[in-house]
């Protein structure tokens, strides 16, 4: 007869890891919690530890960072897409043959600036495709490799602008910059690899160069974020985007600003989601965000203003920095 021990955690380091651990989790999903919700839980429940947890660095770039990249997927013809925030505008020309950049394309946009702040060189060199889908803790399955290659296809064929016009009494600043996001690219996979088994370049190394304008504005505006809130959003590429928003303009704030959520100059504006969405839809949309990213992040200070016309922003000097 065999006989088990407790497994109860012998550390506060276990305790932490263990927060939403088994046997909780087979409850959570003999309930029909998804592995989504479990893992957005799990985060939650680190974030709010009284000991904390060790917050892992990874980075976004500032352009994408003001304008968000579509949320869901742009219709088949649909190939110029653009955001406005301020003096700044983003526009982005998709190709024919692979569209537009939307929803968890972005975590790959997020993984090329943090492999290139981390190695620090605009030649990314790694492994495995896996490599990537551990970094966002998501399924090493068929179906997310084949979204990784087509999301990699549709950020390799697209053309990106980015524009800001500055005005004051007597002149008039005009900028105008239009690059590839990457310049090489050579991922290897395995043919005929089933949808169970881990994707490997086998004996090849998979490298990613990334062009030279965008490698130097990822070495002058770095934005820091933490890891494991990128990991409990990586399924809510709009979530993902307000916490990233949040995070450099609180941490970029000297006062308390009220950011209005429509117009032009509001929010709306700047995140990737549809511009046909009504009013309180959106309204009602960012309270929900807000929510999970005070979960995830504690020290958010942001809130929606009782008209919920505009958010009120507070500065805070706990948001990730670059080291």
């Amino acid at each position: 007869m065999r006989h088990f021990a407790p497994s109860a955690p012998t550390s506060p380091q276990d305790r932490r890891e263990s927060s939403i651990g088994f046997p909780i989790k087979s409850v959570l999903s003999g309930m029909g919690i998804t592995k989504r919700k479990i893992r957005k839980l799990d985060a939650i429940a680190r974030a709010n530890h009284p000991e904390g947890h060790k917050a892992q660095r990874a980075y976004s770039a500032q352009p994408f960072v003001l304008c968000g990249i579509p949320v869901r997927r742009p219709h088949k013809h649909s190939l110029e897409y653009s955001r406005l925030n301020g003096r700044f505008r983003l526009r982005v020309i998709g190709h024919p043959d692979y569209g537009l950049p939307f929803g968890q394309d972005r975590l790959l946009l997020i993984w090329i600036a943090s492999m290139a702040t981390w190695q620090k060189t605009r030649a990314i060199r790694f492994r495995s495709a896996a490599t990537i889908l551990e970094t966002f803790a998501l399924p090493k399955d068929g179906r997310y490799y084949k979204r990784l290659i087509a999301g990699f296809e549709r950020i390799f064929y697209s053309t990106f602008y980015f524009t800001t016009d500055e005005h004051n009494a007597e002149t008039v600043m005009i900028t105008r910059t239009s690059f590839r996001f990457v310049s090489t690219l050579k991922l290897w996979y395995i043919r005929g690899t089933s949808s169970n088994q881990e994707h490997d370049s086998g004996p090849f190394e998979n490298t990613i160069v990334l062009s030279e304008e965008f490698w130097n504005e990822i070495q002058r505006h770095p934005i820091p974020v933490d890891l494991n809130v990128v990991r409990a959003l990586a399924d809510s590429p709009g979530n993902l985007d307000l916490y990233i928003w949040l995070v450099w303009r609180s941490w970029a704030a000297k006062a308390q600003v009220n950011i209005p959520l429509f117009g032009p100059e509001g929010l709306v504006s700047r995140l990737g989601n549809s511009e046909n969405l009504r009013e309180r839809d959106f309204r009602r949309q960012i309270a929900r965000w807000l929510q999970i990213t005070r979960q995830l992040w504690p020290e958010c200070a942001a809130t929606l203003a009782e008209s919920g016309e505009s958010l009120i922003l507070r500065p805070t000097r706990k948001a990730p920095r670059a080291q």
